[in-house]
């Protein structure tokens, strides 16, 4: 048998094994080994910590492992000091390791500096404040970083300004259960970073108000100006306040001195105390930004332009900060429907819009998403899922369909819509909505007139490019509304999430139902299968009676 084949075409030939075929191959020549044993052992899975063999060999292999995703009960002391290739680390961090500064985790991490994705959690993370700052020393100096996700962020205020000004190639930012906590062991390049950046601050705040005296600075004054000045990063400004409340200036650019582009795209903060000076502070300088998470806490800011005269001012500046963002998630924040008016306002390019656990109601916020126009050429995601909604949605959920055609996913947990205007919808009767298709579906005609000197393969490459749907429901994929029809006979009743009869399930069909058809039903998912994207058997239907 032909063994000597290029490695090249052994690690492509890896890509199609199963695990049992490639320990079988690691086992042919030193020459299939290599490729073979990176594949083998490239991802390490939370499952496979409870097989012993696997354990057992890890020590020997871990130069492969380029992938880490571990439980909290992973028994990270088995792998070996060679793991230093990761690309991938999910893992707990927990307490010391016996004979050991710190955990298994942190020695990872120091281990691996070309790391891409890091997902870690604290399971006591007010206990482990001073291996968060241990962990946030090492991150920052990880160039490569793409993503990053902590859940039990205890730290210092500032720090996740550190993070972002020093990961400026870090795409998306996932942080859980943030708090500010008064100052412990912390590394030292924080400490002078954070003085230089509370100083910029500091020196604004007075722009603000106007000029301000100065006077002589006191040696400690002094000396904080020195230890600023020998810092690698060049602060915008510095303001230092004396014993004597005199503060001394000195005046430098405010913009940036990184070189590198910064390159957020994603930010999630999950159970912050959020405040809207905050936010701005930690979005100013990041306007490719696309997507932000917001969950916050019994003290974050309300969203109520009644109850802050902060609040429109933020959304103004944020519009202006985040021009590209177009997916917004905001869950247990206090809104109300003046509120989300402002904020949408400051977002026209919304491609993808969810709201959860919230005082207001979905007919409201889908009555606001109606209310601004240019939302029906850019929605193609509406998620709403409270706990309760008081007020039925089926008219505005109606209304959303017929008008924001580019609709994906339309989710509303406790929505409605009535089956006979549903099927009228996707069938087409109404005059009036037969006319705006035929508008809709001209003007791309008309575009296609005018260009039809260029060249034809441009023109069909056009073609080729996703078209702008026209008519309702051509682009939906997801649907999560209650369908409510007129009686309980209208669809099969096993399909019916409150008139289920336990006879179905424990004999089946009486034989008087064997035989028995269901027109209406029948109607909906022929219609739906046409007109839509829908997979039938996901839909949520119920009866009036």
């Amino acid at each position: 048998m032909d063994t000597t084949l290029p490695t090249e075409v052994l690690i492509q030939v890896s890509e199609y094994l199963n695990p049992a075929d490639l320990a079988s191959a690691c086992c042919v020549n030193r020459t299939w080994f290599i490729p073979f044993a990176s594949r083998l052992w490239r991802s390490i899975h939370k499952d496979q910590f409870s097989q012993e063999a696997l354990l057992d060999a890890l020590p020997r292999y871990s130069g492969f492992v380029r992938e880490l995703h571990c439980s909290r009960f992973a028994k990270l002391d088995r792998l070996g000091p060679e793991c230093t290739r990761l690309v991938v680390m999910e893992a707990p961090v927990l307490g010391r390791a016996p004979g050991r500064q710190n955990g298994w985790a942190v020695e990872i991490l120091e281990r691996n500096p070309d790391l891409e994705e890091v997902s870690l959690w604290f399971p006591n993370p007010y206990e482990a404040r001073k291996q968060l700052m241990r962990v946030v020393g090492i991150v920052v100096r990880m160039k490569k970083l793409r993503r990053l996700h902590i859940d039990g962020f205890i730290a210092p205020e500032w720090t996740l300004e550190y993070l972002l000004e020093m990961l400026p190639g870090l795409e998306e930012l996932s942080i859980e259960l943030c708090q500010a906590i008064p100052d412990a062991v912390l590394d030292p390049d924080f400490v002078a970073w954070r003085m230089q950046r509370m100083a910029l601050q500091d020196t604004g705040d007075q722009d603000d108000a106007g000029p301000t005296s100065t006077a002589p600075a006191t040696s400690a004054a002094m000396s904080a100006i020195t230890l600023a000045a020998s810092l690698s990063v060049e602060a915008p400004s510095l303001t230092v306040t004396t014993p004597t409340t005199t503060t001394t200036t000195i005046s430098t650019p405010k913009t940036s001195t990184l070189s590198s582009p910064r390159q957020l795209r994603r930010l999630s903060l999950v159970a912050i105390r959020f405040s809207f000076e905050n936010f701005l502070r930690l979005v100013q300088n990041y306007p490719l930004l696309e997507s932000i998470v917001l969950e916050g806490s019994d003290e974050s800011a309300h969203f109520r332009p009644g109850e802050s005269t902060s609040f429109i001012p933020f959304c103004e500046q944020l519009g202006v900060l985040c021009p590209r963002l177009d997916q917004l998630s905001l869950k247990s924040v206090e809104i109300n429907n003046e509120g989300l008016e402002y904020l949408l306002s400051a977002f026209p390019r919304l491609k993808r819009l969810a709201i959860a656990d919230t005082p207001m109601v979905d007919s409201d916020i889908l009555q606001i998403l109606l209310d601004h126009p240019r939302y029906s050429e850019t929605l193609e995601d509406i998620e709403l899922t409270h706990d309760f909604s008081a007020r039925s949605s089926a008219a505005a959920t109606l209304e959303v369909l017929r008008r924001f055609h580019r609709l994906r996913r339309l989710r509303v947990t406790y929505g409605t819509i009535m089956l006979a205007p549903l099927i009228q919808l996707f069938n087409g009767t109404n005059d009036e909505q037969q006319q705006q298709q035929q508008q809709q579906q001209q003007q791309p005609q008309e575009h296609q007139q005018a260009t039809s000197n260029d060249n034809s393969d441009d023109l069909q490459s056009q073609d080729q490019i996703h078209a702008v749907p026209t008519r309702p429901g051509e682009a939906l994929e997801v649907f999560d509304v209650t369908i409510v029809g007129p009686s309980r006979d209208w669809a099969p009743p096993e399909l019916l999430v409150n008139e289920y009869d336990d006879r179905y399930e424990q004999q089946g069909h009486d034989t008087d139902d064997v035989d028995k058809t269901y027109p209406l039903y029948n109607t909906l998912t022929t219609l739906l299968k046409e007109k839509t994207l829908l997979k039938i058997d996901n839909l949520t239907l119920d009866s009036l009676l």
